[in-house]
């Protein structure tokens, strides 16, 4: 028998009206190898997914499996013949009204082979177990419906369901960008074992760290055009500048002077955010910014919560210049100067359906209307929002265009920029990075730490390393607890990553 050649993309080609989105690209994805595709965002890296897929039957170019031609006319077309995706909208990938059974089982639902889950569900029960042993899910509640789920398990989820098909070719959109660590070990570990099996492994990612730890070849994509692949041995500074060249590094990192006797601009005293939690203390001073790490499950986004007025603390108090606050609501946070780009930009933050100008002017509206006769002064408003498109670099054509065009990087520099257009006491950005090419990631670094002024900024993720490229301190969080700090100029790798790690008996015993 002949060896397989694998799967082929020749020549392909894309265009949306008068935008070029691929022009000419070519890359082949061998058996039994991980094969990373990097790009800035709006590289063009999601449209050839989706045209790999059988998402866009519509493409200039051809794709041949084992040397033969073929042509997608749907995605289900491409999942015959041996395409399996997972994207990077997670929600897209699940169905949430559905219960985490029937998500695991959805093949053979809609198949029909296992019959109806009112007639046969003993038979969705196994395949669903079985699926789900493969990616160690044993342990999640099968009756829970996934709206109720963590965006991480969501993600394990769709992955699960990806394996379960035996693809040729398996692409993976940015798997790792909500999953934990141990997660995205337990992932690495069933991608090696998948290369081993002969399986076609098409990785995209923008946590270069992984793909110069997992990825056989990579192959760059720049504005829409093949930008070459490169061979092992390849390391992230590399990758980098085969991605965007080289990058201007000279970002102001002179952290505020802070006299011991002034008073912070945000104070956290005793706040307990869960029953049975240690009550948490932290200062934010003026001009700085506090990145807190920690696993996911740590703590991180629940103090978010609060701060933001989206829950309730148990006890303790939020302090604003010394003046105690409390925001009951999302409103009352934003009166109060505190504002949060949250971590799940989809679904918590990008309104799909509005222009660039309205998605970021919403939350201040009132701003722009003359009183007393409430008339939007549309002239001020797209002022302002073309300003901060401007100074956050968006690459759109103008303000008014639709959100949804934009790549997933310049929709991040869209929610960070509604935030920064005014003055605010504290800034909370929770996972900012999450999805976000290196270039925007440094565009959006940049332009914070140039804009600081007086305001406090609180950083939140589970990655060290994007914390340490924007923090002036570096608070740890583990099971609920603060349990360390450190200053930037004084860091100490091992030592954080110790307290990340530490176990509940560790950290009883060391309270």
């Amino acid at each position: 028998m002949a060896e397989q050649q694998g799967i082929e993309v020749r020549n392909i080609g894309k265009s949306f009206g008068a935008t070029r989105a691929l022009d000419d690209v070519s890359f082949d994805f061998r058996p039994g190898e991980i094969f990373a595709m990097v790009g800035a965002n709006g590289a063009g890296k999601s449209t050839l997914i989706k045209i790999i897929c059988g998402y866009y039957p519509d493409y200039e170019g051809e794709i041949l499996i084992d040397g033969e031609p073929v042509r997608f006319s749907s995605p289900h077309d491409a999942t015959a013949k041996g395409i399996a995706t997972v994207h990077q909208i997670i929600n897209q990938g699940v169905v949430q009204t559905m219960t985490v059974r029937e998500n695991l089982a959805l093949a053979e639902l809609l198949s029909g082979e296992g019959g109806s889950v009112l007639y046969q569900p003993k038979k969705i029960d196994a395949r669903a177990r079985e699926i789900a042993e493969k990616m160690g899910l044993q342990d999640i509640d099968f009756d829970q419906e996934v709206s109720e789920l963590e965006q991480s398990e969501r993600q394990m989820i769709a992955i699960a369901r990806a394996l379960a098909t035996d693809p040729k070719l398996l692409i993976l959109d940015e798997p790792t960008s909500s999953i934990s660590e141990r997660e995205t070990e337990f992932l690495f570990e069933t991608l090696f074992r998948l290369k081993e099996m002969g399986v076609s492994i098409l990785y995209v990612s923008h946590r270069l760290h992984e793909i110069e730890r997992i990825a056989d070849r990579v192959g760059v994509i720049r504005d829409g055009q093949f930008g070459g692949v490169l061979e092992r041995p390849f390391n992230v500074k590399q990758i980098v500048t085969a991605m965007v060249g080289e990058l201007d590094q000279n970002i102001d990192r002179k952290s505020p002077v802070i006299a011991a006797e002034t008073s912070p601009k945000l104070e956290i005293r005793d706040l307990v955010i869960e029953e049975g939690q240690k009550p948490l203390n932290l200062k934010i001073h003026a001009g700085e910014i506090v990145g807190i790490t920690g696993l996911i499950g740590a703590g991180k986004s629940e103090l978010a919560s609060v701060l933001f007025g989206l829950a309730q603390p148990v006890s303790g108090e939020i302090l604003v210049d010394g003046v105690p606050i409390h925001s009951r609501t999302v409103k009352e946070a934003i009166d109060n100067g505190i504002f949060m780009v949250p971590e799940d930009r989809a679904n918590n933050a990008v309104v799909p359906e509005f222009s660039i100008r309205q998605n970021i002017t919403m939350p201040f509206l009132k701003r722009f209307f003359s009183n007393p006769l409430g008339i939007l002064k549309h002239g001020f408003e797209s002022e302002e929002a073309t300003r901060m498109v401007q100074a956050m670099g968006v690459k759109c054509e103008n303000e008014n265009s639709n959100i949804g065009e934009l790549s997933g990087g310049n929709q991040q520099k869209v929610v960070v920029a509604r935030w920064l257009m005014t003055t605010f006491n504290l800034l909370i950005l929770d996972e900012p990075f999450q999805g976000v090419d290196i270039r925007s990631r440094h565009d959006i670094n940049t332009y914070i730490h140039e804009n600081r002024g007086s305001r406090a900024i609180l950083m939140l993720a589970a990655d060290l390393d994007e914390v340490l490229e924007v923090a002036d301190r570096v608070v740890v969080m583990n099971h609920g607890m603060i349990v360390g700090e450190q200053h930037i100029s004084s860091i100490d790798r091992e030592t954080l990553l110790h307290w990340t790690s530490q176990s509940p008996d560790e950290l009883q015993l060391q309270a």
